[in-house]
């Protein structure tokens, strides 16, 4: 008996003997007759991961002694594969794509295994299937070209037919000099017959299908063509022969693998496992699904395992075809709810392809479907362009990783060259972590290990600057590690704000209301220093905490001057109530006093001071309307200072600092709350501010302003001033601030602590050097493809298609003719000469109606002449004669017999 002995890895011939003799001396059985059964084949001068040695009387004792050894994973059973094939036998002058044939002799080969992997082609005609009434030939078959019926000639007319693309075709080899090929790599026998031919026609069939570049034209006819001969004339395999082949596949760095074959044993573990090893390696793997349909559970292995393309099979009118096996699948059971399979169905019904010598033929079955995807795959794998080169990419990361972890950080930038392209770019950032070998004596030694992070990304053309909003992060500050109390002093039970006040956490809302009005919103997050005001409308500064860099004053006013706007929406700020919302931490048994308000006031002071604007540290709240919206105006402060030419608008509201300290309740009448403000300068931007940040903010909203934070970049972005804003019966004349003074810091603060602004110094605190601006490195991408539009499918009547009056295209003639657009063209491709998919001849399509009324006139005409006749003519009643008896016996005995 033969076994197949795995092994952990790949060894040696001489390492994989000595560690099979040395487990088998161990089993004590000294009379014990073995040896290694020699694999002549392309792989034998490779290391390899199993080995076949034959057992004469093998006793358990002995396989589990195999077992036992610490190199060797498994023994199995060498396994016998038949394969039943059915099939039209061609002639050896096969008739050209376009003749129909007399009646043909299905011809079969049967095994008597019941668990077998079989051959996915059926000879035997369906209800669907052309000739299968062969004596009615009244409409004549027209041939199928299932490579034009999906649009492979749409991409060979762009120049990609598959070129630099492995394709291994697992079947019954291939003729050396067969005329449909021009691009055969290599032609390798895996059998134990001395032959690398095809002496049955179905391998050479599954090749034409994939690449045959003559009469019945393949997907990709430029492909690399790797022929493995698994299967001997007879219809007969071992698995060993399969593992060979599949290690040598994985040798070879072939891309995409077509295997027709099946059979219901999932549980054949050697093969099992080595075609995940392929799939591992990146091999894209294609096997037909079965032809055990329509009985459901009947799908066959490998094409049911999770890491293949399962392929079923449909015939010409888009119907599933009743031989195709279907799921679900039966690994996972009775654990597992099972898979749906197969993972795609195409035409499998009647294609046609290649004959063994010459000419075309046709054949049906989930194996003729398998390679109709896998010359499709072949065909993309080119042509799919992930557009990588459209973004730039940058990546940061920690150069070791100790104790436990790192990060890697990436950052990605559409290119400059992609500014007006829309589309979808991807690809994959390679990760690579090396680490000392385990023996610290070992010489240079090291362990690598390689990850691929993939990256995909949807990209749009740069949007117009009154649309682009910039988020300041950098000035909001978070808990932990300071005391920043809550915007809202009403939320007495969540005392701190510690959301963060970022787009993606508690203005989340606020950011999916921008993107639906169709802002794109930025965020920064490093000083005001380091972004180009040019490229953006509207800053947005909410709820911020944090100090300013005197270069960042200078330079906003400088952006303001050359177009930029900015939004402030701000909070309360009051040095009494700060001392009063003060509390003693247990942990750390100490007070805890706020070092700012809900925002910085005084900081946000000093930036807008030099257009005259202040807010005051008064603290209110409550409900009012304005432009028809009711609003909720929760913990926030007013406008003490504006320009004499701006927009004030301003409600009565209450008095809420008076509360927390007092506990008393007054009402404030007309409390400046909004303001809109045009800057002198010619092409200056505008400035908006609010006193409350509430309304826009996730965490303790009631009622929110969404439709003001609409209003207010309708005004800062296009200089629209909304008419229920100039026009309200709140608006008042703006404040001069000369009655009240501005709020101060408040004194004993530690913001120094926390500030990325500010340091400690003896006294006033001072602010740190302005950092540098974050550069990023970027990348080097490596673009590997390109592609044609990936919208090219359309689906097609395919009942009105005659494929006998459409030519073929000729490849070569096309290459020459297709250009990259120079600036300025459309987006389709410049195809000169025919017809383009999808469309017809315009002059041609006038025509018809004419020929068409001439046609009916010519009808017309003759039947009024035949009835002009018979009306001029006599009626003469014919006698009723009886059929002679030898005339009725003679139409019984003819040939002719009705059918239906």
């Amino acid at each position: 008996t033969e076994y197949i002995v795995a092994f952990t890895g790949y060894f040696s011939a001489k390492a994989r003997s000595l560690y099979i003799s040395r487990a088998l001396q161990g089993a004590g059985d000294g009379a014990l007759e073995w040896h290694i059964v020699p694999r002549e084949n392309p792989a034998s001068d490779f290391p390899s991961d199993f080995e076949l040695v034959h057992i004469r009387q093998a006793s358990p004792r002995s396989l589990l002694t195999l077992e036992d050894h610490p190199y060797i994973k498994r023994v199995t059973p060498q396994r016998k594969v038949f394969r039943t094939l059915k099939y039209i036998p061609s002639p050896e002058t096969a008739a050209p794509c376009n003749a129909t044939r007399g009646t043909q002799k299905w011809q079969s080969w049967q095994s008597s295994r019941p668990f077998r992997r079989t051959s996915l082609s059926l000879g035997s005609g369906f209800w669907h299937a052309t000739g299968r009434h062969s004596s009615r030939r009244l409409l004549r078959a027209i041939p199928r070209h299932v490579a034009q019926i999906l649009q492979a000639d749409v991409l060979w007319q762009m120049g990609h037919t598959g070129s630099g693309v492995k394709v291994a075709v697992f079947d019954t080899g291939l003729s050396e000099k067969h005329p449909h090929f021009k691009n055969v790599k290599e032609r390798t026998n895996w059998t134990n017959e001395k032959t690398l031919d095809d002496g049955l026609g179905h391998g050479t069939f599954v090749a034409g299908v994939i690449a045959s570049m003559r009469e019945c034209q393949g997907f990709a006819p430029d492909s690399e063509l790797h022929i493995f001969r698994v299967f001997t004339n007879n219809q007969v395999s071992y698995t060993s022969w399969f593992l060979d082949a599949f290690n040598y596949a994985i040798l070879k760095k072939i891309d995409v693998l077509n295997l027709s074959i099946g059979g219901p044993d999932f549980m054949d573990h050697p093969f099992v496992d080595k075609v995940w090893e392929l799939t591992a390696n990146r091999v894209i793997m294609v096997s037909a699904i079965g032809n055990d349909g329509p009985l459901y559970g009947t799908l066959n292995n490998p094409a049911d395992q999770m890491d293949v393309i399962g392929v079923g099979g449909i015939d010409f009118e888009d119907n599933i075809a009743r031989f195709s096996s279907r799921g679900m699948t039966t690994w996972e059971l009775p654990g597992g709810y099972g898979r749906v399979k197969p993972d795609i169905v195409t035409y499998g019904s009647g294609v046609r392809g290649s004959g063994m010598k010459e000419g075309c033929r046709s054949l049906s079955g989930t194996s003729v479907a398998s390679p109709v995807v896998a010359g499709a795959v072949t065909l993309l794998a080119r042509v799919v362009d992930k557009n990588g080169d459209n973004i730039d990419v940058a990546i940061s990361y920690s150069p070791v990783l100790w104790p436990w972890a790192g990060y890697l950080a990436v950052s990605i930038s559409v290119a400059k060259k992609a500014a007006s392209w829309e589309g979808i770019a991807q690809g994959h950032v390679m990760v690579t972590v090396a680490s000392p070998a385990e023996n610290d004596s070992e010489v240079g030694g090291e362990l690598t290990s390689t990850v691929k992070l993939p990256v995909k990304v949807k990209i749009v053309p740069t949007p117009p600057r009154s649309k682009r909003v910039l988020w300041d992060q950098y000035h909001n500050l978070r808990y932990p590690p300071g005391y920043f109390p809550r915007d809202n002093l009403r939320m007495k039970n969540d005392p701190l704000d510690w959301n963060g006040d970022h787009i993606h956490t508690n203005f989340r809302d606020m950011y999916q209301h921008l993107r639906s009005m169709g802002y794109f919103v930025e965020v920064l997050g490093a000083p005001i220093t380091c972004f180009d005001a040019s490229q953006y409308g509207t800053l947005l500064m909410v709820d911020s905490e944090e100090e300013y860099f005197p270069e960042e004053i200078t330079k906003l006013r400088r952006d303001i001057d050359n177009g930029l706007s900015l939004i402030i929406f701000s909070d309360w700020y009051n040095t009494s109530v700060m001392r009063k919302v003060k509390f003693y931490d247990e942990n750390t048994r100490q007070w805890w006093m706020p070092d700012t308000g809900g925002a910085n006031i005084p900081a946000l002071n000093d930036l807008i001071s030099v257009w005259g604007m202040a807010f005051s540290d008064g603290l209110y709240e409550g409900d009012f309307t304005l432009a028809d919206h009711d609003m909720y105006y929760a913990s926030g402060c007013s406008i003490a200072r504006f320009p004499e030419d701006g927009i004030v608008i301003a409600k009565n509201l209450k008095d809420q600092g008076l509360e927390v300290l007092k506990q008393e309740t007054a009402v404030v009448e007309g409390v400046p709350i909004l303001g809109l403000y045009q800057t002198p300068s010619d092409g200056g931007g505008r400035i908006a501010l609010y006193g409350d940040s509430n309304c826009i903010d996730d965490s303790h909203r009631q009622k929110d302003c969404f439709w003001l934070l609409d209003a207010l970049l309708q005004y800062t972005s296009y200089s629209m001033t909304p008419p229920s804003l100039s026009h309200s019966h709140s608006r008042v004349a703006p404040p001069t601030g000369a009655e009240h003074p501005l709020p101060q810091r408040l004194e004993g603060n530690h913001l120094y602590r926390y500030s990325k602004v500010l340091e400690a110094h003896l006294g006033d605190p001072k602010p740190r050097p302005l950092p540098a601006c974050p550069h990023l490195s970027w990348a080097k991408p490596q673009p590997v493809n390109e592609t044609a539009p990936s919208n090219l499918w359309k689906h097609q009547k395919l009942l009105s298609v005659d494929l006998d009056k459409v030519a073929l295209p000729n490849v070569r003639a096309y290459r020459p003719q297709v250009r990259p657009l120079s600036p300025g063209e459309s987006g389709a491709w410049d195809i000169p000469g025919g017809i383009m998919p999808g469309r017809y001849n315009q002059e041609v399509g006038q025509t018809i109606p004419v020929f068409a009324f001439l046609g009916a006139m010519v009808v017309l005409s003759f039947f009024v002449v035949q009835l002009t006749k018979s009306k001029s003519k006599p009626k003469r009643r014919k006698p009723r004669i009886k059929r002679p008896t030898y005339l009725q016996q003679q139409q019984q005995t003819s040939g002719k017999n009705p059918t239906v």
